[in-house]
């Protein structure tokens, strides 16, 4: 039997053996420099956020915006586009904010047709608050080591908001139309190739976004070659590679239509829990008909469900934030809106009014 010696540093692999390749891992980027258009996440502050367009999109990934070098995808059924709403005003959000913006797989008109932001929704407010003189008294209660936290002067929270999301109209279009980035999906090696090319020519100090609206479409893609599970997860991995080498200034945005997955017989349906695995957050829109309104008004009732399937980095580190049935949405002349949904009461005022006569004399 033989011993070894104390204190003797075992090593896990011999020097002359390499470790095997690994997946692109997120380390936390650091205390990175952000501008008024990026703020550090309200969940893990050392990572950077930039805003989706939509502010309750925003709330919902948990982080106050979309963390920086992450991807997020949409899924919808075929038979609506109320992702391409949330798509356009990422875009525009990236145009306001002066990023550069990318789209794969869609033409010019596609830009043409970003929604304009609502004229004097970005001005700076202020909270009057009362003088020091006027003050003076309520001040005497209060310990003097507590006199310098007691605020003064003006608020411009608003203003910041207003600035790192604005808020859209989308029946109105973005004049002069933006100048984007477009890459025709030739083949997947090629897009990656042009993507690195386009982020490592811009400003180091310029955030980029990339959108992939209508991904696998066969209006846009050929699905003789595109459609290759492979190939697909392929190119998504190499996308994911690309986000982390830049993680302080790269997003993804991609939306997908589940009706793609849904024919018998193709195999396709083991594809889209494959795509899931490979970007950073998940959600899926499940629209739901009309609801019947005895006055015929259906203006401020929802138009489906918004299921929370990943959250960036908080489903990479194993939390199980999964939502579904939870939340609900409309669209609105601001565009998207995303909120809780409860089950309404139901009041009887029939009964109601019974009970009031009863108790009148």
């Amino acid at each position: 039997m033989s011993f070894r010696k104390r204190n003797t540093l075992i090593t896990s692999l011999p020097p002359t053996i390499s470790s095997p390749s690994l997946p692109a891992q997120r380390k936390p980027p650091g205390s990175s420099q952000h501008s008024k258009y990026s703020r550090p996440s309200t969940l893990s502050p050392s990572y950077l956020t930039h805003s989706t367009g939509t502010p309750s999109l925003d709330k919902l990934l948990l982080h106050g915006g979309q963390p920086l070098g992450t991807s997020l995808l949409i899924i919808e059924d075929a038979a609506t586009d109320f992702a391409s709403v949330i798509a356009r005003c990422y875009a525009a959000q990236g145009v306001a904010n002066a990023d550069t913006v990318i789209v794969v797989g869609a033409g010019a008109r596609w830009g043409v047709e970003l929604p304009a932001p609502v004229e004097g929704k970005i001005e700076k407010t202020t909270v009057p608050v009362q003088s020091d003189r006027g003050r003076e008294t309520k001040d005497l209660k209060i310990a003097w080591r507590y006199r310098n936290s007691v605020p003064s002067g003006t608020h411009s929270q608003d203003s910041e908001d207003g600035i790192y999301c604005r808020t859209w109209n989308i029946t109105t279009r973005l004049l002069p139309p933006p100048k984007l980035h477009y890459i025709e999906p030739k083949s997947y090696s090629d897009i990656i190739s042009r993507l690195n090319t386009i982020v490592t020519s811009t400003d180091s100090d310029k955030i980029v976004r990339v959108l992939l609206p209508n991904f696998l479409s066969p209006t846009v893609y050929n699905p003789a070659t595109s459609f290759q599970p492979a190939q697909v997860l392929e190119f998504l991995m190499s996308l994911r590679a690309l986000l982390r080498v830049y993680q302080t200034r790269l997003s993804a945005l991609i939306t997908l239509s589940s009706g793609l997955f849904d024919e018998p017989g193709t195999g396709n349906s083991v594809l889209l829990p494959w795509i899931e695995s490979e970007v950073d957050g998940v959600i899926k829109i499940i629209p739901t008909p009309p609801p019947h309104s005895e006055n015929g008004n259906s203006a401020n009732k929802y138009q489906g469900f918004v299921d929370v399937l990943k959250v960036p980095i908080v489903s990479e580190r194993g939390g199980m934030f999964v939502r579904q049935m939870e939340y609900v949405f409309k669209v609105g002349k601001t565009g998207v809106n995303i909120e809780k949904w409860g089950i309404p009461v139901m009041i009887d005022e029939k009964s109601d009014e019974k009970k009031k006569d009863e108790l009148d004399f």
